[in-house]
């Protein structure tokens, strides 16, 4: 059998809080119907993580973690709504894909932190809107800094993709693998 391996890690956006599918099982769906290969996402993800939560995670599972060679990374949504400040959560991203290249990861696909839809939610509040793009920013730096970190819009995730200001529902899980999909194909 052909195979891939693709790690996916983040919060509970990688999780599938509040559905019980995931964009990384969709993902897998998706790339073996697009490849020649059988694709098996590895999911290390945890509702309520922050960047700096998944980079101590990662550097405590990373060495049981073999046969992979690229990663989705979706993480940040956490890191706007507690404010965390952008220099931290820039260097907690950094640390976070340079344990993946000392590990010869030779793509890491970068996420965009997906819209927020304030709606009253007490972390979610209208400023969060506008912090995100400040973190996507930084995020977007770092992936011009290295050949191997690509940027990953998510497109098409309307409000009609949630349950809650954050958390997708089935049809946005399946828009988010699909631009990752998208990203690992054409790559």
């Amino acid at each position: 059998m052909h195979y891939q391996n693709l790690l996916c890690i983040g919060d509970s956006q990688t999780f599938g809080a509040r559905t019980y599918g995931c964009y990384p099982l969709y993902l897998a769906q998706m790339l073996t119907m697009r490849t020649p290969y059988q694709w098996r996402t590895i999911n290390r993800s945890v509702n309520g993580y922050t960047a700096r939560d998944l980079w101590f995670l990662l550097n405590n599972e990373i060495e049981g973690i073999s046969d992979t060679y690229q990663a989705c990374v979706l993480i940040g949504t956490n890191d706007v709504g507690n404010e965390t400040p952008l220099d931290l959560f820039e260097e907690y991203y950094r640390q976070i894909a340079r344990a993946l290249l000392i590990k010869k990861y030779k793509a890491i696909y970068c996420g965009e932190i997906p819209p927020i839809y304030p709606d009253g939610h007490i972390f979610f509040c209208k400023n969060t809107v506008e912090l995100r793009n400040q973190y996507n920013d930084a995020i977007k730096k770092l992936c011009a800094e290295n050949k191997h970190m690509l940027w990953v819009p998510i497109n098409g995730l309307s409000r009609d993709c949630y349950v809650d200001p954050v958390h997708f529902n089935e049809q946005g899980n399946r828009l988010v693998a699909e631009s990752f999909s998208t990203a690992i194909v054409e790559r």
